[in-house]
C-alpha cells in the first residue's frame, strides 16, 4: 500500500470523527442519562448478587464445615 493510499484512508477514517463533534441535543443527554442509569443499576445488581454468593458461602461452611 503506498503512501497516498495511506493518506486517503486515514482521511476517510478521520471524517466521520469529526463530525460526531458537533454539540449535544436534547436527545444526546438523554441517552447519557438512560446510560448512566443503566450503570448505576447494573452495579448496584452486581453488588447484591455478590453479597448473596458470600452469604450462601458463608451458610454452607457453617452447615458442613468445608470450604463450599
Amino acid at each position: 500500500m503506498n503512501l497516498l493510499q495511506r493518506v486517503f484512508i486515514i482521511a476517510l477514517l478521520a471524517v466521520p470523527m469529526v463530525a460526531c463533534e458537533s454539540k449535544e441535543g436534547p436527545a444526546e443527554k438523554v441517552g447519557e442519562n438512560v446510560d448512566k442509569a443503566l450503570d448505576e443499576t447494573r452495579d448496584a445488581l452486581d453488588d447484591a448478587a455478590d453479597e448473596v454468593k458470600d452469604g450462601v458461602e458463608d451458610a454452607c461452611e457453617e452447615a458442613s464445615d468445608k470450604n463450599c
